[in-house]
């Protein structure tokens, strides 16, 4: 029998709230950029930006595996 010895990406609790707290600080201000009446190009850019490290950070959560985590209650 053959083991491989794969490495899993781990996260601790602290990084975790880190992202889900940066996720909402970038949620937040996305739709507040959409709320502005005046579009300026530093708008647009700051929006495109937002939604690309939102992206990222989804693309983070997705590959946790929420099951397999150790939970304290």
């Amino acid at each position: 029998m053959k083991y491989t010895n794969v490495k899993v990406p781990t996260i601790t609790m602290d990084e975790l709230s880190k992202l889900q707290n940066d996720y909402v600080f970038f949620e937040k201000m996305f739709n507040k950029i959409e709320k502005m009446k005046k579009k300026t190009p530093g708008n647009g850019f700051a929006k495109m930006k937002c939604k690309e490290r939102i992206a990222e950070l989804e693309k983070i959560f997705d590959e946790i595996d929420y099951a397999a985590q150790v939970t304290y209650d």
